[in-house]
C-alpha cells in the first residue's frame, strides 16, 4: 500500500501555496480572471468564433470535453459565458453546460471547422474521429470514422480547404481525411514515417497542400498534400519527444514546437532540410516541465500561448528575442518571457485564444477547473511588460 510521502506533503503544500499567492496577484495581472470547476477533466478548449453584444457584455460559447476514466459517459460539451465588452461593465464569466452530444470514450481534442462553425471534429481516447452538429437536436455524432487504432490528440481543420481534416495519434500514423465524404470517409493520405507515437499535426495556414507532424521520435516533419511525402524535416536531438507545434498566422515561415523537456523551438521554415539537421532559429526556456499545447495569437504577430505539464501558462513575445537585459531582470526570465499564467493546481491540457477579443485566453488542466482570462491592459503597455509580473507567485 503507498503512502504519503513528505516530499508529496510539501509539494503539495507548495502547490496550495503558490496558488494562494497567484490569487492575490491577479489584481496586478489581469482585466479578469474567472475559474469554473467541472465534474471531469476536459482535455480540450475552443473559443467558438460566434458571440453576440449587449451593451457592454459580449455573449459568448466555449467547445468542452469529459475524460471519465470509463466512470461516466463521456461528452462532447458546449458552454455559455459572457465576457466585458468595454473592460467597465461587470460579467459573470463562470460558464454553463448548455449542450452535451455522447462520445463512446473521453475527448481528446474537439475543433470546430472554420468554414461552418456549427460542425464540430474530435477525436477520442480510441482513435475514433467523430463529427457533430452543434445546432442539431441529434446528440450523438452525425458521422463518424476510425483513421486510428490509439488513442490521438492530432485534430486540425484545414483552414483553406473545406471538410479536409488533419490527425494524428499514438498508433504513429498521420491521416488526412475528407470529412464530408460519409461515415465511411475518405482516407486521402496516410503517413508512417514516424517511428513512434505522433503527438500533434496542424495545417499550415498560408499553404492548403503543407501540414506539419511532432512526434515521440524526437523529430517534426512537414508533408505536403501534393507529393504526399515528407518534404523537409527537424530532428530535435534530446529533445525526449516533441509534445505540440503551433504555425504562425501571420509569418508563413514561422513554426515552434514544444518538447517533453520543457523547451520550446522556434523553426524556420525556409531553413528546414531532409535531413533534418538545420531550421532552428531560437529556443525558449521558461517551463519546467513537457509541454502540452501551444498556440500563436490571432491578433498579433508574434505572440504565442504555451501550456506545460509544470501547470504554467506562457505568453512569449518573439519580437523580444535578442533584447538585451539588466542582470536583475534576466534572473526574472529571458526577455520574450511576457507573462507566466499561474493559477491552474495540476498539468495544463488545452488552450485557446479567443478569436473576437484581444489577450483573452481559455484554458484547461488536469484540475478539472476551467479558466477564462484577459491579461491587464497595464502589463500589455508597460514599455518592458515582463518586469511588472510578480515572481514570488512562483516561488
Amino acid at each position: 500500500m503507498a503512502t504519503e510521502t513528505p516530499n508529496d506533503e510539501a509539494k503539495e503544500l507548495s502547490v496550495k501555496e503558490e496558488y494562494q499567492l497567484w490569487r492575490k496577484n491577479c489584481r496586478y495581472m489581469y482585466e479578469f480572471v474567472s475559474e469554473t470547476a467541472l465534474t471531469w477533466p476536459s482535455l480540450t478548449i475552443q473559443w467558438l468564433p460566434n458571440h453576440t453584444i449587449e451593451g457592454g457584455l459580449i455573449n459568448t460559447k466555449l467547445l468542452l470535453g469529459t475524460h471519465t476514466s470509463g466512470n461516466d459517459q463521456n461528452y462532447l460539451k458546449v458552454a455559455e459565458t459572457q465576457i466585458s465588452n468595454d473592460g467597465v461593465t461587470k460579467a459573470n464569466s463562470r460558464i454553463k453546460i448548455t449542450e452535451k452530444f455522447a462520445n463512446e470514450e473521453e475527448i481528446c481534442r474537439a475543433r470546430y471547422m472554420p468554414q461552418d462553425t456549427n460542425i464540430v471534429g474530435t477525436i477520442n481516447g480510441a482513435g475514433r474521429v467523430d463529427l457533430y452538429k452543434l445546432d442539431s437536436n441529434n446528440q450523438s455524432s452525425f458521422s463518424s470514422f476510425r483513421p486510428h487504432s490509439a488513442n490521438g490528440y492530432g485534430l486540425s481543420w484545414n483552414p483553406n480547404q473545406r471538410g479536409l481534416l488533419l490527425t494524428a495519434a499514438d498508433d504513429r500514423l498521420v491521416c488526412v481525411s475528407d470529412a464530408e465524404a460519409g461515415s465511411d470517409s475518405s482516407l486521402l493520405f496516410k503517413s508512417a514515417v514516424q517511428e513512434d507515437i505522433v503527438n500533434d499535426a496542424k495545417w499550415h495556414f498560408f499553404d492548403k497542400n503543407l501540414f506539419a507532424s511532432v512526434s515521440e521520435d524526437e523529430n517534426t516533419y512537414i508533408f505536403d498534400l501534393r507529393s504526399k511525402d515528407v518534404v523537409t524535416k527537424y530532428a530535435a536531438k534530446g529533445s525526449k519527444g516533441i509534445n505540440s507545434l503551433a504555425f504562425s498566422p501571420f509569418s508563413q515561415n514561422l513554426l515552434a514546437i514544444g518538447s517533453a523537456t520543457s523547451n520550446i523551438s522556434v523553426l524556420d521554415l525556409r531553413k528546414m532540410s531532409s535531413k533534418g539537421t538545420t531550421g532552428l532559429v531560437h529556443t525558449m526556456m521558461g517551463h519546467t516541465d513537457g509541454i502540452t499545447c501551444m498556440e500563436f495569437s490571432p491578433h498579433k504577430d508574434g505572440i504565442l500561448a504555451s501550456g506545460s505539464q509544470d501547470r504554467r501558462l506562457i505568453l512569449w513575445d518573439l519580437f523580444r528575442i535578442g533584447e538585451e537585459q539588466q542582470q536583475e531582470d534576466a534572473e526574472d526570465g529571458c526577455p520574450e518571457l511576457f507573462m507566466m499564467h499561474a493559477g491552474h493546481t495540476a498539468g495544463v491540457t488545452d488552450l485557446s485564444w479567443c478569436p473576437f477579443k484581444e489577450w483573452t485566453l481559455g484554458s484547461v488542466a488536469d484540475d478539472n477547473i476551467v479558466h477564462l482570462w484577459e491579461v491587464s491592459k497595464e502589463l500589455i503597455n508597460e514599455e518592458h511588460p515582463d518586469e511588472t509580473i510578480d515572481n514570488n507567485i512562483l516561488e
